[in-house]
């Protein structure tokens, strides 16, 4: 097992191909997605989400609203059940971004853990 290159928890996640880094979940989404990030100043950041497309003010750069964070970083079943029910609303008020029906886009821009989320909800909604 490869520590992570951030923080040096005894967990591996993802080797990034844009920083080459090994980063545990947490840092590769505060590094990629600006999840839990420090703040950047005292003005408002407003931003277009990358999953739902809402435009959300915040105090720092991130790439994915308060809703969708969840597809992102779910950690236990309870989480993961909430994501693809996130997914699939998506899907059902075609909001959802037609790229992210893409299974080797979603790994290159997200990694596996949200990739994971994506396509079961993707493959369950084709289901119906």
């Amino acid at each position: 097992m490869t520590v992570c290159e951030r923080c040096s928890k005894q967990e591996e996640y993802h080797t990034c191909s844009t920083c080459n880094q090994h980063l545990c979940i947490d840092c590769f989404n505060t590094v990629h997605f600006g999840i839990n990030a420090t703040r950047a100043s005292r003005s408002i950041v407003y931003n277009k989400c990358v999953f739902c497309g809402e435009i959300y003010g915040v105090n720092v750069k991130v790439e994915v609203c308060d809703k969708c964070t969840i597809i992102l970083t779910w950690a236990s079943a309870r989480d993961y059940l909430a994501a693809v029910n996130r997914v699939s609303q998506l899907i059902r008020t075609n909001r959802l971004d037609s790229k992210l029906k893409n299974e080797n886009y979603c790994k290159a821009k997200f990694g596996l853990h949200a990739t994971q989320v994506i396509m079961d909800a993707v493959d369950s909604s084709r289901m119906q």
